[in-house]
């Protein structure tokens, strides 16, 4: 009887330790899958991930999307039943071991899984920030992805993970657009060497790159890797707005560092916020250790240009302009030194000249050719240039703009303005890593109130490009033309209220630095309005203008044209912009605004950066 007893016990006391530890283990997975990080590995928050190309879901619970403690439970099922499933969630694995040590899995070999970290030979992670590119839409507002370092000194074997919209090859600008915007594409990451995206941003699109040190762990660096291998066949939605390449890099990047990187109070993601909410949680988790620049390939070459002396700079114009065998002549009237800062310059010319134009002429070889020869009959002495100082990305103003203005306005004494711009830049904007002398805006919303006349629609703008493309160097074939293009809905003229018209407005002409913070320019414009209050639909003219940016903290433009109707040639339209703006700090400026269009508006503009 005392032996059945002290068994019933022990029994008992067994059972009652197992149910204890069951239900600490429930805790555990409940506590584990709440985590954000947990959340993170399944994008949660976003479009669901769809199936593997493999056939192999993504998920492994009903609706596991939708219910994270459910797919957590469903994966430790999976890991323990299916012991292969470890190989193809490794991220996963990792977080569970984190989180929950006291499970165990069976011991499973990934040979593939353990091929592709092979692979990543890596010493550290960099972002990589590209500067937008005008020539295509999707590229406008920059690029990021990551780049992992092997250590090496160049660095253009090192391994890139990129994401972007697959998208058919020939796909129509406009079709692309509207898919693009409304989530027609499916995104992915896609793993290159970071040579390509060298050839692609800095020699062929001519983009500067920025890159960011990551202050990451290895254990970091590996729990990326291991993320990203879960995707590696894995694709998204993608939006241009939002679910871009900002987005996902914004939340692989949470995985590890545990901080928001998506701009608050915002509906959209530009790779630009990216950079600057990793700078905003500096002081309380430092993010980057260091931003080292990666100038395009015309930014080396006016980099160098400008550091030759005005003997060097007319000896390499001449070399341009002369017969091919008349470089050593020029040369020789040289010191060594001078000759090979000249050589090295022209081959970066010709290097600029060769992506510029896909090649060089005969001549242009030849030249080429001739100073080369020179060069290898002098001492192999390595240039020395000095590294200019530029300021980062994320020392930009801020990507969206909210404004309150006063303006003694010509339809009626003094209004108040509402101005509101969603995305970018605009041409007195602090712009570092972004196209100098340019303008990117969207959405920019004008609402004038008027106490006799009340609330109205001043200017609706969806889109406004301004490209001035100001060659720094002069030299030949080192130039494009200046080109604009605006369109939707505005006041024809200052002097009315209520008097808005779509529109469509452009410019093509050229441009000239006539000092390092001051460029000009000359164009033929057009405008094409959908009311003829002024005279005609049509009315073509020419502008001139300029932009000038005579301190950090001051900025300054112009903009002064004169227009004919088409259809009424009789009648003619000038107009009359001047603005400048004083920099109060990253995030708040005032501007002074005088705007002539049949009746002059004077008004003073104070707007915060977000």
């Amino acid at each position: 009887m005392l032996y059945t007893f002290f068994i019933r016990c022990c029994i008992l006391l067994l059972s009652t330790v197992s149910l204890a530890f069951a239900a600490n283990v429930t805790l555990d997975v409940d506590s584990a899958a709440s985590q954000s990080v947990w959340k993170q590995l399944l994008h949660a928050e976003q479009t669901a991930v769809s199936l593997h190309a493999s056939g192999e879901n993504f998920y492994l619970a009903e609706n596991g999307f939708k219910y994270p403690q459910a797919e957590l439970k469903a994966t430790i099922s999976a890991f323990a039943n299916e012991p292969t499933s470890q190989c193809q969630f490794p991220a996963r694995k990792l977080f569970i071991n984190k989180h929950l040590p006291e499970l165990s899995f069976p011991d499973v070999k990934c040979p593939q899984y353990q091929e592709y970290l092979d692979a990543f030979s890596t010493q550290s992670a960099s972002l990589i920030f590209a500067s937008g590119y005008l020539g295509n839409p999707a590229s406008m507002f920059g690029h990021v992805f990551l780049k992992f370092n092997s250590g090496s000194e160049e660095g253009l074997l090192d391994n890139t993970f990129s994401y972007g919209a697959k998208v058919p090859t020939d796909e129509n600008k406009l079709v692309y657009i509207t898919k693009g915007i409304f989530g027609g594409y499916q995104g992915k990451f896609s793993n290159q060497k970071y040579h390509h995206h060298h050839l692609t941003y800095s020699e062929t699109e001519l983009r500067d790159m920025w890159e960011y040190k990551l202050n990451l762990t290895q254990d970091d660096i590996q729990f990326l890797l291991a993320h990203l291998w879960e995707l590696e066949n894995a694709t998204m939605t993608y939006y241009f707005f939002e679910q871009n390449c900002a987005y996902q890099l914004a939340k692989l990047l949470g995985l590890v560092f545990d901080k928001p990187l998506i701009a608050p109070n915002k509906i959209w993601v530009m790779p630009f916020d990216l950079v600057v909410m990793m700078q905003r949680h500096q002081s309380d988790r430092i993010m980057f250790s260091d931003v080292i620049y990666h100038g395009s390939r015309q930014q080396t070459l006016y980099d160098r240009w400008q550091q030759l002396n005005p003997r060097e700079q007319q000896v390499l114009l001449t070399l341009l302009e002369n017969a091919p065998q008349e470089a050593h002549q020029q040369l020789a009237s040289l010191t060594d030194a001078s000759a090979i800062r000249v050589i090295d310059t022209l081959y970066d010319y010709f290097a600029f000249i060769e992506q510029k134009e896909d090649d060089l002429t005969d001549i242009q070889k030849a030249q080429k050719r001739q100073a080369m020869i020179k060069r290898f009959s002098m001492a192999p002495v390595k240039t020395s240039w000095d590294a200019v100082k530029r300021r980062p990305p994320h020392e930009a103003q801020d990507t969206t703009r909210i404004g309150l203005a006063l303006y003694d306005s010509s339809a009626g004494g003094m209004a108040g303005e509402l101005n509101f711009r969603a995305n970018y830049y605009d041409l007195l904007t602090l712009n570092p890593g972004r196209i100098p002398y340019s303008e990117l805006t969207t959405f920019n919303l004008r609402l004038r109130y008027l106490e006799a006349e009340g609330l109205s629609v001043k200017e609706f703008t969806p889109v406004r490009i301004i490209n001035l493309n100001a060659s720094e160097s002069g030299l030949p074939l080192d130039s494009n033309w200046a080109w604009k293009l605006a369109f939707g809905y505005r006041d024809q003229a200052n002097n009315c209220v209520d008097c808005g018209a779509g529109y469509i407005d452009s410019f093509i002409g050229k441009s000239w630095v006539f000092r390092h913070n001051l460029v000009g320019y000359a164009a033929l414009s057009t405008s094409i309005t959908s009311s003829n209050l002024n005279g005609g639909f049509i009315a073509v003219g020419s502008e001139v203008g300029g932009v000038a940016h005579v301190t950090p903290e001051i900025a300054m433009s112009l903009a002064v044209g004169q227009q004919w109707f088409v259809n009424q040639p009789s009648k003619d339209l000038h107009y009359l912009s001047i603005s400048a703006r004083y920099l109060i700090n990253q995030r708040w400026d005032v501007r002074v605004n005088i705007d002539n269009k049949q009746g002059t508006d004077f008004g003073v503009l104070i707007s915060h950066y977000y």
